[in-house]
């Protein structure tokens, strides 16, 4: 993972890498602000799960300037960079490189214990796409070893192991990022949002959007891709032909080259969606969303001005 941080944003920074400290934390434009549930709100970038690394460019009254290093971005300064933003100075750790993260969460929200026995629940659960560091994994539990030296016991069937991952077929790993799609299907659109939904903790909202929806299940695969659709669009590659969890993008409304919506392709002519404001995600038909059948739908077709274009990133 060091060598996207190079790529992105270059070896040559000398601003501090921090880590995540929370299960989820939002993003903001700006410092100072609480992001709104329920509606659109603009200042709502996007969230970062326990664990991801960010790059500290200043603090301000008790916020963070930061780079999220884990969420490749292209359209605020036209380069590929960490995500820009704000958040609350609290939710930030000095990175530990001996750190390890060797799983991921790979349901909605993983509960944990403070013993090995799973008797005492503890306050912590982290949510889909989550990179945690294990040890002692056996069929009963996994003990989770936290950034700060805690200490926390887990049920093995909440996560995988980024090994297993590693040798898994193409087609296995498309049925995985379906079956974490389908496990956030009814939860509700939060814009900016990227992360599954729960009972709000401390007021924090949770939810997703169309890119959130389809960055957070890949990485439950443990392939990270960029945050946005139109970062998703530029970073996939480019098919003719759909496979399950291969992405259909669509562009703004006479604007071809400015990708604006993103849909996980599920199979026998369905798609998951995180559809809008308001809304929830859901699976639904092609022909129901687009007007057209999955035979019908080609890479440049243009429906109601808006344009269509395939891309995958399992190959």
């Amino acid at each position: 993972m060091l060598c996207a941080v190079c790529s992105m944003s270059g070896c040559a920074s000398t601003k501090p890498i921090l880590s995540v400290a929370v299960p989820v934390v939002d993003l903001r434009a700006g410092p100072g602000t609480k992001a709104k549930d329920n509606q659109h709100d603009p200042l709502q970038e996007s969230q970062l799960l326990y664990g991801e690394r960010v790059r500290l460019l200043q603090r301000k009254n008790g916020w963070a300037q930061i780079q999220a290093l884990e969420q490749a971005e292209f359209t605020h300064r036209k380069r590929w960079e960490g995500y820009p933003g704000w958040v609350p100075e609290e939710s930030l750790v000095p990175w530990q490189a001996v750190w390890p993260a060797n799983i991921v969460v790979t349901q909605k929200w993983a509960p944990t214990w403070q013993d090995p026995y799973l008797l005492v629940p503890s306050s912590w659960k982290f949510p889909m796409g989550a990179f945690l560091f294990a040890t002692n994994m056996s069929d009963e539990r996994w003990k989770i070893e936290l950034s700060d030296g805690t200490v926390l016991w887990m049920l093995p069937h909440h996560a995988r192991t980024f090994q297993a991952f590693s040798g898994m077929p193409a087609e296995e790993k498309r049925n995985c990022v379906l079956r974490a799609a389908e496990l956030l299907v009814g939860d509700a659109y939060f814009w900016g949002g990227r992360s599954p939904k729960a009972e709000p903790v401390d007021s924090q909202v949770t939810g997703v959007d169309c890119s959130g929806l389809v960055n957070i299940v890949f990485r439950s695969i443990g392939v990270q891709i960029p945050r946005d659709a139109h970062e998703q669009f530029l970073r996939a590659q480019t098919v003719e032909h759909l496979q399950p969890a291969d992405l259909i993008f669509l562009s703004q409304p006479d604007q071809p080259k400015q990708i604006v919506h993103v849909m996980l392709f599920a199979g026998k002519g369905h798609v998951f969606e995180a559809p809008g404001t308001g809304k929830a995600v859901h699976r639904i038909s092609l022909l129901q969303r687009l007007g057209r059948s999955e035979e019908e739908l080609t890479p440049g077709l243009v429906i109601e001005g808006q344009t269509v274009y395939f891309g995958s990133y399992i190959q």
